[in-house]
């Protein structure tokens, strides 16, 4: 049975996003004053595309054994059985602000798995997510 899991969406995001609107359109006001709409409309396309395969496109799944991470860079699988260890509560990207709302991050889980690998992820429900991951490979010892 396949059981997916949506990527955590953080509320910054959406500021960011909010953020970045308006400031396409302060650069664009001039030309959307004269009727020159094609530079701003292609600005904000290419925004709305990165900012949805950014915050919106991952998508985790497990089938049978095996863990999937869909992404735009493919899909990449795990062997459940091989996951050692989960890190939770780990921010991904930048930022050194302490005020969270306004850091561009992803705040999520590392799954150390084989030898030395490892891999960031973010479900929207973490705790379900590891149960689920625990029902297979009940050893996984979890670091908070």
């Amino acid at each position: 049975m396949r059981e997916v899991f949506k990527t955590h969406i953080p509320f910054g995001s959406y500021i960011w996003g909010t953020g970045a609107i308006i400031f396409i359109a302060m650069i664009s006001y001039e030309d959307l004053h004269r009727g020159l709409y094609t530079g701003a409309l292609l600005l904000f396309a290419v925004f709305a595309l990165t900012w949805y395969f950014t915050f919106f496109y991952k998508r985790y799944w497990i089938e049978d054994n095996k863990l999937f991470i869909k992404s735009i860079w493919g899909t990449d699988s795990v062997d459940v059985n091989s996951i050692r260890k989960v890190e939770t509560d780990k921010v991904f990207w930048f930022g050194s602000m302490r005020f969270t709302v306004l850091r561009p991050y992803r705040k999520g889980m590392i799954l150390h798995y084989n030898v030395i690998d490892d891999i960031f992820i973010d479900p929207e429900n973490p705790t379900e997510f590891i149960d689920k991951l625990r029902q297979i490979e009940p050893n996984i010892k979890v670091v908070e």
